[in-house]
């Protein structure tokens, strides 16, 4: 596999990635009972938590051994290529402005 930078699509995925990971935990939480501002702020908490250790910004070490996560996406438009963005993710950046959408969205009858 072949690193090819490609900033634009890297953010669109990026932001497919991250709504992805929050409506999820969205969708765990409701299953459970959490609703209204506590299952804002849970999942709020939870998403930028997971985001953060996915960009490398929450120092992950075990028993001395550090691991640095580096995000790509698969290019599908060449088989050999995942696509990158020349430095770390930023998905903790966008978490909480999808998390306010997809909530915000909820209320809008259907």
């Amino acid at each position: 596999m072949k690193l090819k930078l490609d900033p634009k699509r890297y953010v669109d995925k990026q932001e497919v990635f991250t709504g992805e990971m929050v409506y999820q935990i969205i969708t765990r939480l409701e299953e459970i009972g959490l609703e209204g501002d506590i299952l804002k702020e849970t999942a709020g908490k939870i998403a930028f938590d997971i985001a953060c250790m996915v960009d490398d910004t929450a120092g992950l070490e075990f028993d001395g051994i550090e691991a640095n996560p580096y995000l790509t996406f698969f290019d599908e438009k060449a088989n050999d290529e995942i696509i990158h963005l020349g430095g770390n993710s930023y998905c903790h950046e966008m978490v909480y402005g999808i998390l306010n959408a997809i909530l915000s969205g909820k209320d809008e009858p259907a």
